[in-house]
């Protein structure tokens, strides 16, 4: 049964890129006679989560094909990350303890996710791993690909916590790879905004590096606050959680609910730590740029 309050968003959706729900349904069922051509890849995507692709590659058909097929290379080239993500591993307890990382449910007006991230501590222990961060951050994606119609993300990021310690696992091969492997070359995800509050020292050279690796117009995007109190003029009160002062759902109540939903969705995390790539069956030998090993001419595409 379709969702006609799904298929409105999506209707909304593509109007800002001159396209239309009809054409979104169109290309969608191109997209899975596409995958069929391509026995090489597993056929995790359902319609909702062609769709985002679609959406989020602002409809172009020959760039989401480029970057589904990267969607599922990455878990054999950062398994660091992209293949340590199921929910009920150990860590994701032992990171719950130390981290509230959490995404409101309800979008924004523009059909934005607002993602928070916070410490539970005064301080945040040393044997926090920010890798942790960036798989729990892609169990959110994977959800967000089936249940919402997403055109960005706005990060609130509270920083009170982080020590030296810390801020040296922040390597600049942990950022690369999380901003340009994950962000840029596979969800395409449009970065709206980020919030930077209560930032210590020792992150300064971490944040500069981040920035390092984005656009100028995208670097642009990360404001640097001194408190929280800014966000009450900049997050819909509604969607800021009473933590930072506003009238939304706690951090906590997140956290239950994000919970709620990785556990209704277990099945799904348990086939993803299962599929593989086999390049064995690739109609068209991929050319290696180091990364993903996608098309060259996936070098000069410039999707933001």
């Amino acid at each position: 049964m379709r969702d006609n309050k799904v298929d409105g968003l999506f209707d909304k959706a593509a109007k800002q890129f001159n396209s239309t729900g009809k054409a979104l349904d169109e290309d969608t069922i191109r997209l899975k006679k596409w995958l069929q051509t391509q026995p090489q890849l597993p056929k995790m995507l359902d319609a909702q989560a062609l769709k985002n692709f679609l959406f989020l590659n602002k409809c172009s058909f020959e760039i989401t094909k480029q970057k589904i097929d990267n969607y599922y290379s990455v878990r054999s080239r950062v398994p660091e990350i992209a293949f340590e993500m199921n929910p009920k591993r150990p860590y994701f307890k032992e990171f719950k303890d130390m981290i509230y990382f959490v995404d409101y449910p309800q979008l924004t007006d523009e059909m934005c996710k607002i993602t928070y991230f916070k410490a539970k501590g005064e301080i945040i222990p040393d044997k926090y791993e920010p890798v942790y961060t960036m798989r729990k951050y892609l169990v959110m994606q994977e959800l967000k690909l089936r249940y919402d119609v997403m055109h960005g993300d706005i990060l609130v990021l509270d920083c009170k916590g982080h020590t030296l310690n810390i801020a040296v696992k922040l390597t600049p091969v942990l950022i690369y790879k999380t901003i340009v492997l994950l962000y840029q070359q596979v969800f395409s995800i449009l970065i709206k905004v980020v919030h930077v509050i209560n930032l210590p020292p020792v992150l300064k050279t971490a944040v500069n590096l981040v920035k390092s690796f984005l656009k100028p117009k995208l670097a642009a995007r990360i404001y640097i606050h001194s408190d929280e109190e800014v966000l009450k003029q900049l997050i819909p009160l509604n969607l800021l959680p009473v933590d930072f002062g506003g009238e939304g759902l706690s951090l906590q109540e997140l956290e239950d609910d994000l919970e709620a939903r990785c556990t209704k969705n277990q099945k799904l995390f348990d086939r993803l730590d299962e599929i593989k790539v086999d390049e064995n069956l690739r109609p068209a030998k991929l050319e290696d740029n180091d990364t993903l090993g996608v098309y060259s001419s996936f070098k000069k595409l410039d999707i933001d």
